[in-house]
């Protein structure tokens, strides 16, 4: 699984973006947001993952695109902003079934469902990537130079999910949409396309 994730949606619904923060202040809030994302995620989840950010002017404390503790940074400078990246990235991307979406938007959660990508809202995810480090902090770790085994994802996504359609069946506003179908993805196309 490949993460595209909005960087300052994701860092608002963490409760990390303030405001009345701005200049150093904010570039520090933000490099604690990505440190703290990146411990989360851990090394192998963290190198599949590009967060992309709104930029009217050059971050000062990142070059526009950049790694940092393996995540890829997108700064949206010269774009409308960074769902218009995020769009452009996810119709680009060549195998969009194994992309995972991460924004609250539903500009960018739509243009996730035209191409078959999943989904997930900003605070699911949070909740996600909580899980998974309490699972990776809870686990034994191994007291000689061994080589760690590979992460097994799908386990690791089955228990982060189980549950899910327990609590969707008590919290319908919560349930995702139905899937678009082709007549209706096809509609979509031509709105956005008559727009540009």
């Amino acid at each position: 699984m490949e993460f595209f994730i909005d960087g300052y949606n994701l860092m608002h619904a963490w409760g990390r973006i303030s405001s009345t923060r701005a200049g150093e202040a904010f570039r520090r809030d933000r490099r604690r947001f990505l440190n703290d994302l990146a411990d989360r995620l851990g090394p192998d989840r963290a190198g599949r993952a590009t967060v992309v950010f709104d930029a009217s002017s050059p971050p000062g404390d990142f070059p526009l695109e950049s790694r940092f503790r393996g995540l890829a940074l997108v700064f949206a400078l010269g774009d409308e902003n960074a769902d218009a990246r995020l769009e452009r990235m996810i119709a680009r991307h060549s195998h969009p079934r194994d992309l995972v979406v991460v924004s609250t938007d539903r500009r960018i959660r739509q243009a996730a469902a035209r191409r078959r990508a999943q989904a997930v809202r900003s605070e699911e995810f949070l909740d996600m990537i909580e899980r998974l480090a309490r699972t990776r902090n809870t686990e034994h770790e191994p007291t000689d130079n061994a080589e760690l085994p590979e992460p097994r994802e799908a386990e690791d996504w089955a228990q982060v999910f189980s549950g899910v359609d327990t609590i969707l069946a008590s919290e319908p506003d919560l349930a995702p949409p139905a899937l678009l179908t082709d007549a209706e993805i096809a509609a979509l196309e031509r709105e956005i396309e008559a727009e540009w």
